[in-house]
Order: structure tokens, then C-alpha cells, then sequence
């Protein structure tokens, strides 16, 4: 009843719904032919109409080839509060739809009936499993708060997990104990259990925003990652290995190591204007145009099955590492030294660098060693200039794979800034009319997004977004270079006319007529994860605005400069008088890529700064009497 009366959240008044309990237990039990049993309870509140997506629920259910995942027990309802009274209403098992999801998971999924702002609902089930490898972790963190998170795991003492507690948030509760005798073994030996309770009280909500990599990085939670089995029968089993053991696999791997060693398919694949040239940096960046420009990527990663060296010659098309190992087999044929490279997007999450987990990696790259410089490769887009990777692939950490030498770590990350560069010319005339033109030079991935928007709009198109961006600016004669050219600058040129405000015979000019920040991305109260813009970045806007005769620039803003402490980062922005002319310079830099949680709230007040620049700064004109 206190729940159902209560219909504020003191916590985060932006909650649309909380958790108001949940709790897992997860343990083998012999009674079930030794599969992995996982009960599952929550109770949630609704507040108000927009928590209404939380009364539906989908389960995901896995399942191979020999085994699958089984759920039972499975009951849910909704409560209201009518007439001082607790109505209760049930989801009938007609409501309950069973559907595939994909090859490896079938979905359950339902919708509570009769929801309303006010409701709770609450259900409970269990999940039957007969792959004890995948023990369940348990995620503390969700996109709502929760006032009372409990996991409860009982782990088999021959059963050897690594535990990672991963995200900021602090446990409550962290107990271990010894339980004798939780599994019987049918010959009358036992195994005692390590009896693990964890919960977390008063759990922020997991809030998504700009510039983060896979929130799995973040939340809170609990992950096991089985290391080793123990047999009553004396043979041990390890699943968790050394990396030298995972080498060997990789390099046995039919989709990795056996198809690394086709190089000879390669032989005559490039024409001769490339294969005679000799071994330099221009050879090598021809060979990856050529591979790039001739052999298109089926947008699937797919790194450890369905690769086919010699059908991706064939058919022209391929996954990612179908692509890739191409580029390797055919930069090694042609006598360059070259290693692939294993890494997880950012999408996908980070890899666990302590002990190796195979599937924690879902694409593979190129590394080239040339004249004592190394460069990272991928040939899955034509627009990325020659050692520019993706933007998907700027996840920190890559494993090199050296099957003679050894496998390394190596940090993936741009050595060169990404760039934004404005140029404009403004004069005002004696009519008031305000024309000017312009120059918009872009570097690195702001080069490369730009290349892509020209593909997937084409140039006309593009020109005409480009037109209607602002309304106060009237855009006329873009002209476009090196578009086709990732090793160029690429570059807009443009005219435009101005609109001018006059009160009181006193000419208001906005300088820059295309901002970088019409707003700051950064909104959360609190952020609990590093900020990861996945490159360095400059960006500088020059702007000057000449008058004509019997005119006078008034009360000229300030130049002024933040920086951002370790100097990771400032804005200076600079007003320079000449005569007639005034210049202006804004220059932003990130000096940095990753910038810890700690620096959340000085990157807020940082783009607070640059939109208040871009968007408010006003230049005053008067005419002389």
C-alpha cells in the first residue's frame, strides 16, 4: 500500500519509474541434471506515462546447436490503487509471445496490462541453463534507479571463475561464505559451494550521452568468466587460458590463422602499375587504395566465421576480416611486413587485457611496419586516408597477433588532431547589405564524416542542406575539392550574404555565421563515466569584417582564454582591430581524447563557454555623424 500511495522519487526527480527491488540467486543444482538455475524477482514503480516502457519486458534465451536455455515459472502482474483498494491484474500466458531473435537467442517477451501512472509491477521467473560456463553476472546499474539491488550467487568449489565487479558505484554488501555439501554428485561425492551475496542500495540511473564508448564499460555489475573446471575424476579442464595458449588458437583458428597463410592468392590480384613499384610508403598506400576501391565490405563483422579469402577475391565482397586479411595477404606477398591486429569496437565494449577472452574481440585490422614507423589499416571504407582507422575502431587497446614472436598490446589511438578550420571575409557595404565569402577546410574524421555525407547524399544534395543550416545566411556558389582524395584537405568554397540587425541606428554583426557548438552535449547532473571523444580535435573559425567609409567598430568584446587544467584542452578567442578591418580568431583544442570522470563538470562549464562565444557574441557598427 506505501508503495502504491508513494509517487515521487526523492533520489532523481527526472525518473520516470525506479526499481523498487530486484534480486537474483544463481546456484547447480543435481535435482535439474546439474544446469545452472537463475531466479529472477523485481518490483517496479511507474510514475508517470513516459515509464511505460518498462512494463515491457523481453527475455533473451540462448541456445546452440545441441542446447538451449529453458525458462519457467514465469509470473508477472500489475497492481493499481482503486478506491483506497489494491486491484491486482495478471498477464495471462496468452500475452506471453515466443519469438527467434536471432541464430544464437530466441526472445520472450510481454507487456504488463493496465498500467497506469501510480502502477507497480512486478515479476518474477527462472531461467534453466545447461551452459555452467556462461555463469549469469548480474547488472546492479539500469537506465532507472533502483532503491535495492541483491545478487546471490553459489558458486561450485570445482568450479574456478574470474569475478570482475566492474563501474564506480560501491556494494552495500560484499559477503562469501563456504556452503558444505551444495552439489551431490551421483556417486555419492560432494562439492561444497562458495555462498557469494552482493547487493548495491540507491543505485543512480545508468544515463546515456555524447561521447562514451559501450555503456558495458560503465554500468555497474557483476561479470564470471569460468577459468577452470575440476573433475571428481582427477582431469582438470582450463577454460580460461594464457595468451600463449590463445595465440595458438588464433593461429589454428580456419577463419584467422589458416587463412593469414593464404598469400599465394594474392599473387596476381594487383596490376602491374602497383606490383613493380618498389617498397615505399607509396607502394603500400597504393596497395591499400587498390584493395579498398576494388573489394567492398557486406557491412558484417563476423571475424571468427564465414571467412573466405579466396570468395572475396572472387565475389569482390566480404566481412571485416575477410577485407583485411586481403590487405594483409597481399602487403606480405609483396614482401612488406605486416601483423593483424584483434580489437572490439566501441560499440562492443573493451577487451579484458589480464587473461584472454576470445570472444571479447569483433574485428581485425592491419598493422605495417615501414622504414621504423608503424601504421594501423583498414580497407573497409574508401573515404579514410592511408593509417586512419574507423572511427568504430577508436576503442583504446588492440591485440597485435605475432605468431613467432608473440602477441602484443598496442594502444589504438590518432596521432594527428582532427580538424575544423573556417575562413571568412565580411564586408559591409553602404546599403547595410552584408556580403562576405568563406573557406571550410576539414581534416581527419571531420574530413572523412564530411566524404561520407557526399556519398550517401551526393554533392547536390549535400549543397542544398548545407543552404538551409541557417536561416539568417544566404549561401550561394559552394564549390567542393579533393572529395575524392582521403590524403587531401578537403575543402568547401562559398558566398554568402548576411542578415543585419539595426536598433537605434547602432549595425548588430554575428561573427560566426556556422558554430561549431549550437549547444552544449554535456546536460547530466552527474556523469559517472570518462568522457571518450575517440580523437584529438582543433577547431578554428577566422573571421574579418571590413568597413566602409565614415563607419567605426563600438565597445569590441574582450579576448579572452580558458584552459582546461594539465592543459588538455583550451578556447582563446581574440579581437584584433586593423583600421577599418576587424579580425577575429577562435580557436578550440582538445588536447586529449579521453578525459576522466573527474573532469566532467570542467568540460560542462568548457562548452557552456564555447556555445555562449559561437552563439551570442555580437559586433557593433556605427556610422559616424
Amino acid at each position: 500500500m506505501a508503495d502504491l500511495e508513494n509517487n515521487t522519487f526523492e533520489n532523481d526527480s527526472t525518473a520516470n519509474a525506479f526499481f523498487i527491488y530486484e534480486k537474483g540467486y544463481s546456484r547447480v543444482e543435481n535435482g535439474r541434471n546439474y544446469n545452472l538455475l537463475t531466479d529472477y524477482e523485481r518490483k517496479i514503480k511507474i510514475l508517470n506515462r513516459k515509464g511505460f516502457d518498462q512494463a515491457s519486458i523481453e527475455i533473451l534465451l540462448y541456445r546452440n546447436k545441441s542446447n538451449r536455455e529453458t525458462i519457467h515459472d514465469l509470473v508477472a502482474h500489475t497492481y493499481n490503487l482503486e478506491n483506497n483498494k489494491i486491484v491486482r491484474t495478471e498477464v495471462s500466458k496468452t500475452d506471453i509471445h515466443t519469438e527467434k531473435y536471432d541464430e544464437h537467442y530466441t526472445l520472450i517477451k510481454f507487456t504488463f496490462p493496465n498500467v497506469k501512472p501510480g502502477s507497480i509491477i512486478r515479476y518474477s521467473y527462472q531461467i534453466e541453463s545447461p551452459f555452467i560456463v556462461k555463469f549469469n553476472g548480474w547488472d546492479f546499474q539500469d537506465t532507472i534507479p533502483k532503491l535495492y539491488s541483491e545478487c546471490v550467487a553459489d558458486l561450485p568449489g570445482n568450479y574456478v571463475y574470474n569475478i570482475k565487479l566492474i563501474g564506480t558505484l560501491k556494494l552495500k554488501v560484499s559477503e562469501s561464505t563456504i556452503k558444505k555439501k551444495c552439489l551431490e554428485i551421483a556417486n555419492g561425492s560432494y562439492a561444497d559451494c562458495s555462498h557469494n551475496i552482493y547487493i548495491m542500495e540507491n543505485i543512480p540511473a545508468f544515463k546515456e550521452e555524447k561521447y562514451m564508448t559501450a555503456k558495458r564499460n560503465y554500468f555497474s555489475r557483476i561479470d564470471y568468466e569460468l577459468k577452470e573446471f575440476k573433475g571428481f575424476d582427477g582431469i582438470n579442464k582450463k577454460y580460461t587460458e594464457t595468451w600463449e595458449n590463445a595465440d595458438r588458437k588464433f593461429k589454428e583458428d580456419p577463419n584467422i590463422g589458416s587463412q593469414l597463410n593464404k598469400i599465394n592468392l594474392t599473387k596476381n590480384i594487383l596490376p602491374d602499375t602497383i606490383s613493380l613499384l618498389p617498397n615505399t610508403i607509396d607502394k603500400a598506400t597504393a596497395i591499400y587504395r587498390y584493395i579498398s576501391k576494388t573489394y567492398a565490405w557486406n557491412n558484417k563483422f563476423e571475424i571468427f566465421r564465414n571467412v573466405k579469402i579466396k570468395e572475396v577475391i572472387a565475389h569482390k565482397t566480404g566481412n571485416v576480416s575477410g577485407i583485411n586479411i586481403l590487405l594483409h595477404n597481399t602487403l606480405k606477398q609483396q614482401g612488406f611486413e605486416v601483423n593483424p591486429v584483434l580489437l572490439s569496437t566501441r560499440k562492443n565494449g573493451y577487451v579484458t587485457k589480464i587473461y584472454p577472452v576470445i570472444y571479447d574481440f569483433n574485428y581485425l585490422i592491419v598493422q605495417l611496419s615501414l622504414d621504423g614507423k608503424k601504421y594501423v589499416l583498414d580497407a573497409t571504407e574508401k573515404m579514410l586516408a592511408f593509417g586512419q582507422l574507423p572511427f568504430r575502431c577508436l576503442n583504446r587497446d588492440g591485440r597485435v597477433l605475432d605468431f613467432k614472436n608473440g602477441s602484443s598490446w598496442i594502444l589504438i589511438e590518432p596521432t594527428k588532431k582532427s580538424s575544423f578550420y573556417y575562413k571568412e571575409e565580411i564586408i559591409l557595404e553602404e546599403n547595410h547589405n552584408l556580403n562576405g565569402k568563406g573557406a571550410y577546410l576539414l581534416s581527419g574524421y571531420h574530413a572523412s564524416d564530411r566524404r561520407k555525407d557526399l556519398e550517401h547524399l551526393n554533392k547536390e544534395k549535400l549543397i542544398e542542406e548545407t543552404k538551409r543550416q541557417n536561416q539568417e545566411v544566404t549561401i550561394t556558389n559552394i564549390s567542393i575539392k579533393n572529395e575524392d582524395d582521403p590524403e587531401k584537405t578537403y575543402k568547401e568554397e562559398y558566398e554568402f550574404n548576411q542578415n543585419i540587425e539595426i536598433l537605434d541606428g547602432i549595425l548588430y554583426i554575428k561573427p560566426f555565421n556556422r558554430p561549431f557548438f549550437k549547444e552544449n552535449p554535456f546536460k547530466l547532473n552527474q556523469r559517472t563515466y570518462p568522457v571518450d571523444f575517440g580523437h584529438k580535435d582543433s577547431y578554428t573559425y577566422n573571421v574579418s569584417i571590413k568597413l566602409p567609409k565614415n563607419y567605426e567598430f563600438i565597445d569590441l568584446p574582450k579576448n579572452s582564454t580558458y584552459v582546461i587544467p594539465n592543459k588538455l584542452g583550451s578556447i582563446r578567442t581574440n579581437f584584433l582591430l586593423r583600421g577599418d578591418q576587424l579580425i577575429i580568431t577562435h580557436r578550440i583544442l582538445f588536447n586529449s581524447s579521453y578525459y576522466p570522470t573527474e573532469y566532467y563538470t570542467i568540460l560542462k562549464e568548457f562548452f557552456n563557454l564555447i556555445v555562449a562565444i559561437e552563439n551570442d557574441t555580437l559586433i557593433t557598427v556605427k556610422k559616424l555623424i
